[in-house]
């Protein structure tokens, strides 16, 4: 869950892409640091994240967990709680992989522990709640500014502007969003009037990597599409890639808040 510091740490390095930030300190056994100078590197990195010491002990069993909180929603009731626990335990995992990559860590972390279920589990449930409720009313807002100035010919017109607006706006909101409330150890690092100042301090780094996690969910989307016509494993493998485009995401979103600290938290 998201603290005060790695917070700090991160705040003191130098988040400017066009200079060589200082390298995070090693970890006891940890692999050697990959290199991330450039775009094409933090690609690389992201994507060889999930995959490295004791990533596939951590990845597998956590597939068939997510296919058993999925499956488990149909049950009456208790499906409903099933899915609130999914949500949280999984909120719980991507903001951890978010600050142990702040903090300079370049290994998976281990699965969310429930010996403290509210600051394990519910409290990262709440605050990725406040992330995207934030993104929804931000959304709601551009489109009525949209809506208000320019008229679409037919309902087909309105749907994929809408749709193109969602993508477009939780595209840039929610990853900025998760590292406001790492950054500034709250849930209030998510709220607009933080939100929308920083991505526009962090540009015009922030939006090549708001467009490298879009090819990395286009790419896995690709694989997952792939997938799905082989016969049984294909589910297995099919859920196997969204827990790995999970932590991709995670990876980067962590590696631009590394660079980006100071200017996300103003200081």
């Amino acid at each position: 869950m998201p603290a005060s510091a790695p917070a700090r740490a991160a705040a003191e390095s130098d988040t400017n892409l066009e200079k060589h930030p200082p390298k995070p300190a090693k970890v006891l056994h940890e692999e050697v640091e990959p290199v991330l100078d450039t775009y094409p590197q933090l690609l690389l990195d992201a994507m060889t994240y999930p995959w490295r010491r004791g990533g596939a002990y951590i990845l597998v069993p956590g597939t068939f967990l997510a296919m058993a909180f999925a499956f488990s929603v149909w049950a009456p009731v208790l499906g409903l709680v099933s899915l609130g626990i999914g949500a949280c335990f999984f909120s719980a995992f991507y903001l951890q992989i978010v600050e142990s990559t702040i903090a300079g860590r370049h290994n998976l972390p281990d699965w969310p522990s429930f010996s403290d279920f509210y600051d394990d589990m519910l409290k990262p449930g709440f605050q990725m709640l406040v992330v995207f409720l934030m993104s929804g009313v931000v959304y709601a807002a551009v489109a009525w500014a949209v809506f208000s100035v320019f008229a679409f010919e037919n309902d087909d017109s309105t749907v994929k502007m809408l749709r193109s607006l969602a993508e477009i706006v939780f595209g840039f909101y929610v990853p900025m969003g998760v590292l406001g409330l790492v950054l500034h150890g709250h849930a209030g690092g998510a709220l607009p009037h933080r939100v929308i100042p920083a991505i526009f301090r962090c540009m015009p780094g922030y939006l090549i990597g708001v467009g490298t996690l879009a090819f990395i969910n286009l790419l896995t989307n690709l694989l997952q599409d792939s997938v799905k016509p082989i016969p049984f494993a294909g589910i297995l493998l099919g859920w196997l890639l969204t827990i790995c485009l999970m932590v991709m995401q995670g990876r980067l979103t962590g590696t631009l808040g590394l660079r980006f600290a100071r200017r996300i938290t103003g200081v």
